[in-house]
């Protein structure tokens, strides 16, 4: 008979770690106090100069800080400097300029806006001496899925295979009991036919996958956000960074709602500290790498 121990061991390890660290993990930066999230919010065209404080109140209110200090892991960074014609790519596939009042490159701001956030957690940002773990936390819970086909949020865009699953479905959810409304959507990349598997754990298991590939992460992030400028579209709500950003974390858009969970206020407190550092990716072209031109090198003078 074949022993399955040692899969049911691996998997009651996963399950104890994670139930440890979820708590955690989950928990976005917590504000001083809650962010007001203006009605209207600001114009998606402004979105490079918008300031990384909520100085646009016009409230009598102190306007909060940064939640965090933005932090970067060196190798994400470079990961980033690679994956910056990719984050491109995917914004001129994804972003409907007449919904979103974006230019392709805003769009392209929005997604590394979102990967640089979801980076790191709280629980990191407090206890600085654990980043050095979190790529093994991340990894752990793209593991349980594959193992056991658990619908855990994957990096590096930190989406559920059951959300990427409605992507391929091109289902976009709807508040007020109408479930779910439909628009176009292409994964491009992606070799998933949903239609081919038969248990959802499998599926679960492929997704997961995908999810994990950077490239396709940047692909499956960037459809999402689409999702959200149609969802705002249809509660006829303007269109803004916070819009998207609540709506990646808690899938509203609605400055009312927003206002009322307190989850989606932290998130977008959050994810203000990162708009420098998407903007500077997205705006600024990388240098090119010098290359190596033999005629000038050895004509160059010698020092003996």
């Amino acid at each position: 008979m074949k022993r399955y121990y040692p899969k049911i061991i691996k998997l009651a390890i996963l399950a104890m770690v994670l139930l440890i660290l979820l708590p955690f993990r989950w928990a976005v930066g917590v504000a001083s106090e809650p962010t007001e999230i203006v009605p209207g919010g600001i114009p998606s065209t402004l979105i490079r100069e918008l300031p990384l404080t909520d100085t646009h109140k016009t409230n009598t209110r102190r306007a909060p800080g940064l939640t965090i200090e933005p932090y970067v892991r060196p190798e994400f960074a470079q990961e980033m400097q690679r994956l910056r014609p990719i984050i491109l790519a995917a914004a001129h596939r994804h972003n409907d300029q007449q919904l979103s009042g974006m230019d392709h490159q805003e769009f392209a701001v929005m997604i590394a806006l979102l990967l640089y956030n979801e980076n790191f957690g709280s629980f990191e940002d407090v206890l600085h001496p654990v980043r050095p773990l979190t790529p093994f936390y991340q990894d752990l819970q793209s593991r349980a899925n594959e193992m056991s086909g658990t619908n855990l949020s994957v990096w590096p865009a930190n989406l559920r295979p059951s959300v990427a699953l409605e992507m391929h479905r091109q289902q976009v959810p709807f508040p007020n009991e109408v479930g779910f409304v439909t628009m176009t959507l292409r994964i491009a990349g992606s070799t998933i036919d949903v239609d081919d598997f038969e248990a959802q754990h499998e599926l679960y298991a492929t997704v997961t996958q995908e999810l994990t590939d950077p490239e396709l992460a940047v692909e499956y992030l960037a459809a999402n956000i689409g999702r959200g400028v149609y969802r705002a579209h249809l509660e006829e709500i303007p269109v803004t960074w916070r819009t998207l950003a609540a709506w990646h974390n808690q899938g509203i858009v609605h400055p009312r709602d927003i206002r009322q969970n307190a989850t989606a206020t932290d998130y977008v407190r959050r994810t203000s500290a990162y708009l420098d550092t998407a903007r500077q990716l997205i705006y600024t072209e990388p240098v090119p790498a010098q290359s190596y031109n033999p005629d000038y090198e050895d004509a160059k003078p010698r020092i003996e």
